[in-house]
């Protein structure tokens, strides 16, 4: 599967959040890509998205994401992220581009479903204590590198891999 960018991933969370009338955060897009990228790695083996993650206090953070969405505070996010948001472009006369896209595959189309319907009632606050469980790559970061490191697809896929065992032991556990 092609890595695409964290912006397009992001935008795709925000069309299914509209099309179901909701309003997604910066922190909610910060979070969902990430944990769609997990699972892809845990459930495909590969990367769903092309850059790493670096380890913030709230969590999983793609520091492109964070300056495209930046100017929406934690406040809900209003429009679809567009090229050149998050750069300069009063000061360097830039003009604000189309709206980021990924030419998704359909695996890739069901697997950010999947992260949408599991995840899209939980608010910022609750993803993110999600990414702060004991096992969970921003704690194995933050504890072996400090804080601000990158967390890599090895320790993200680890993670994600374990969970889907855990899921599937009391998948088989609840049906007998």
């Amino acid at each position: 599967m092609p890595r695409h960018r964290v912006e397009a991933i992001a935008n795709e969370f925000l069309k299914r959040s509209r099309a179901e009338g909701r309003s997604l955060t910066n922190m909610q897009l910060q979070k969902l890509p990430y944990i769609a990228h997990g699972w892809c790695l845990a459930l495909a083996g590969d990367e769903l998205v092309g850059e790493v993650p670096t380890a913030f206090p709230y969590g999983p953070v793609y520091l492109s994401l964070y300056d495209a969405l930046r100017r929406y505070g934690s406040g809900a996010v209003g429009d679809f992220i567009h090229e050149n948001d998050g750069t300069a472009t009063e000061s360097f006369g830039l003009v604000r581009g189309d709206v980021v896209n990924a030419n998704l595959t359909d695996s890739e189309v069901k697997l950010v479903d999947a992260v949408w319907n599991a995840y899209k009632q939980f608010h910022a606050f609750q993803l993110s204590a999600m990414t702060h469980q004991d096992d969970s790559p921003w704690t194995v970061v933050t504890k072996r590198d400090g804080a601000y490191a990158p967390i890599p697809n090895d320790v993200i896929k680890t993670h994600f891999v374990e969970l889907a065992a855990r899921r599937r032991a009391a998948a088989k556990s609840s049906a007998a």
